[in-house]
């Protein structure tokens, strides 16, 4: 279920890269592991995975950016996270299934060639349902702009 959800949100994001303009996709690596869309420098869209148990969907919209040393900027946003876990078992012991909480992304952006960024973040977050924990995400990531 969880591999079909994937696809399916993955598809999703692809399909409306063509709808936009100035859209970067690409991946990010770290934890969680996978898809990354910007469009028009402003709104993140993410599918992942934890290698761990969990599929994660986030959406974020920076809400500050500005240039630290050019061409490097940096970025702070806010957004929310959904994560589906794997069934009750030894990797997850207390048996959600799923997973809400909120996110704040802060990182760095560099274009090393006009179409191509290459970014990091530290996104401290706060897990709301099925309990409230503080968690903290990161990677770093290429993507290429159409």
């Amino acid at each position: 279920m969880k591999r079909i959800m994937a696809v399916f949100l993955a598809l999703a994001l692809f399909a409306t890269v063509s709808a936009a303009a100035d859209t970067g996709v690409g991946i990010i690596v770290g934890n969680p592991t996978g898809v990354s869309v910007l469009f028009e420098e402003r709104v993140a869209l993410g599918v992942a995975w934890n290698f761990t148990n969990y599929l994660h969907v986030h959406a974020d919209v920076w809400v500050a950016k500005g240039t630290l040393a050019d061409p490097v900027a940096w970025f702070l946003g806010v957004g929310a996270k959904a994560r589906f876990f794997e069934p009750a078992g030894p990797r997850n012991p207390d048996g959600a299934e799923f997973g809400l909480g909120v996110r704040v992304p802060i990182g760095l952006q560099w274009y090393f060639q006009p179409q191509f960024e290459l970014f990091g973040e530290i996104v401290p977050g706060l897990a709301l349902f099925p309990g409230t924990r503080f968690d903290v995400d990161a990677g770093i990531g290429l993507r290429y702009h159409f």
